[in-house]
């Protein structure tokens, strides 16, 4: 491959990471614990939804603890959906990232 058409490819990639990286937008963290009646739940799923950024889910598996987190996340409203391993809808919340480099830390009980 000629010294151009390197040059141009490097161009395009730095280019194509720049736009992708700009296009992210200001973000924040959704983490928190998921328990239940007995205690912490582990191996819960946990959906958490933008409400200021329809293209944006992000999806996470509660440990042993119960605990979870999700980085990047944009700023603004969110709704956070909890399912079981049966894939039931045990608990919903909302909450809201106010500024860019925000933590939201939830406590969510199920049901």
């Amino acid at each position: 491959m000629g010294n151009a058409v390197r040059r141009s490819l490097l161009i395009a990639i730095v280019t194509t990471l720049a736009v992708a990286t700009s296009a992210q937008g200001p973000t924040g963290i959704v983490q928190g614990t998921v328990r239940g009646a007995r205690g912490p739940i582990a191996s819960a799923r946990v959906i958490v939804d933008s409400t200021s950024d329809s293209k944006y889910t992000g999806t996470t598996t509660t440990d042993q603890a119960g605990r979870f987190g999700i980085a990047d996340v944009p700023v603004g409203g969110v709704e956070v959906k909890v399912y079981d391993a049966k894939d039931n809808l045990i608990a919903t919340a909302k909450a809201s990232l106010q500024r860019p480099g925000d933590t939201i830390t939830l406590i969510i009980q199920a049901q």
